[in-house]
């Protein structure tokens, strides 16, 4: 199936008449110690630019595993060497997809589920980039079929939006709950809040809640916003500005710069230390970096007054939390 969608979402071309690169040497990438730890097993599906002389430039992850071992496969990746691609016999610049395989010796690896896995990314990866196919949208479906959580819960979205598909609400509602059951994070955050507000579903604020909480703790990055928020403003909840403090680090830390705002504006209204203020000007600055106008704003105020020592720190504690994402 894997390979299958590859070729639909264009990766290879015929019409050309364009060979792709092959592999002439290859870089095993080494475990991280919290993967084997965790016994995580899969396959990072990497895109790959190959350049005339058949030397790996941009490559970027299709299908990641999480642990560190995506950094860990395009790290080897880049240091591959490959036969051009080439078209009527002439070396050019291709893109292709391979495969880095991460397993652990004597320890159960199912196949059929990496398949689901590895298909569903790539299908989302396509939809993301707008290159979404007929094809494409047929493969959420079918996996949407098999009871494949992610799936089911993406279906269930874009027959909400009406979007690729027959808008069908009572369907996508029933996906969604199924998919929640199962245990998907984002699903049982949608879930979680309709118990809570009583839409869809009767009103049970403290079972949707736990919904959401167990959300959060499985690494559902909207869950983890909204729970820091609710703590913050005590809505639902007792306000509980630790607990805020927790969920927007959670988030924070994965990248989401809403969270990284709301981090560093609790660490600057509580700054005891100066530790405490240099790491909100951190955050700020990962969030700036990724274009937040709120960021910019505050840092413009907070970051005037830092001797060039004060700067240094910054720069070193933003290397450190970049570092955990």
């Amino acid at each position: 199936m894997v390979l299958a969608l590859i070729l639909q979402l264009g990766l290879f071309s015929s019409a050309d008449r364009i060979a792709p690169p092959k592999i002439l040497h290859r870089v095993e990438p080494r475990y991280t110690r919290d993967a084997r730890a965790n016994g995580i097993q899969g396959t990072v599906l990497i895109e790959v630019v190959v350049d005339e002389t058949g030397n790996p430039r941009d490559v970027t992850v299709l299908s990641p595993i999480g642990f560190g071992l995506d950094s860990r496969a395009v790290d080897a990746v880049r240091q591959w060497v490959f036969e051009p691609g080439l078209r009527n016999g002439t070396p050019v610049q291709t893109t292709t997809t391979v495969e880095v395989k991460f397993r652990i010796f004597h320890r159960r690896f199912d196949p059929a589920a990496e398949d689901r896995r590895n298909s569903f990314n790539l299908a989302v990866d396509s939809i993301q980039r707008k290159r979404q196919t007929a094809e494409t949208l047929e493969t959420i479906r079918k996996l949407a079929q098999q009871k494949y959580a992610p799936a089911m819960y993406l279906y269930g979205k874009l027959l909400e939006a009406g979007d690729g598909f027959a808008q069908d609400r009572e369907l996508a509602f029933r996906l969604v709950i199924e998919a929640a059951e199962k245990g998907y994070p984002a699903a049982m955050f949608d879930t979680g809040r309709m118990m809570m507000e009583g839409r869809r579903l009767p009103k049970n604020p403290d079972k949707g809640l736990e919904l959401v909480r167990n959300a959060a703790i499985l690494g559902n990055r909207r869950a983890q916003f909204f729970l820091g928020v609710a703590y913050l403003s005590g809505y639902g909840v007792p306000k509980d500005a630790e607990r805020a403090h927790q969920n927007f680090r959670l988030c924070a830390a994965v990248g989401e710069t809403p969270c990284q705002v709301q981090l560093a504006k609790l660490l600057l209204q509580n700054a005891a230390e100066e530790r405490d203020l240099l790491q909100a000007i951190a955050w700020l600055e990962l969030a700036a970096e990724d274009s937040n106008d709120e960021a910019r704003l505050i840092l413009d105020e907070e970051r005037a007054p830092l001797s060039p020592k004060q700067i240094s720190w910054v720069n070193k504690l933003k290397t450190q939390l970049l570092a955990r994402r």
